[in-house]
């Protein structure tokens, strides 16, 4: 596991919630209309922009095998999105994914 002062850590955190933050503006994005569609679209491709930047800095310095398994991380926070903005519910197929995908990070980083 990274230590919280780390840059990789720093960096991988910086990622993922970018790449969150893309998701959610396109989510949004498709809940409005006109113009204001049109700029959550254009946020989205912000974040998704600097999150790439990002991410490959951060490939520069760490194995890609050590980084890439904490991208799944994605996938749990854009489940508390859904539940939290979108009042989508959370089934058990969703906690026992995210249960597995969290086992598997922990796994991996071992």
């Amino acid at each position: 596991m990274f230590k919280k002062t780390n840059p990789t850590f720093l960096l991988l955190t910086a990622s993922i919630l970018l790449q969150s933050f893309s998701l959610l503006s396109v989510k949004l994005s498709t809940l409005q209309a006109g113009y204001l569609s049109m700029l959550l679209l254009i946020v989205a491709f912000g974040f998704i922009g600097l999150r790439t930047l990002i991410w490959q800095h951060l490939l520069k310095g760490a194995e890609l095998s050590n980084v890439y398994p904490y991208a799944s991380l994605v996938q749990i926070l854009i489940l508390f999105y859904a539940a939290i903005i979108f009042h989508e519910p959370i089934t058990l197929n969703n906690v026992i994914g995210s249960l597995i995908m969290l086992a598997g990070i922990f796994i991996m980083s071992r």
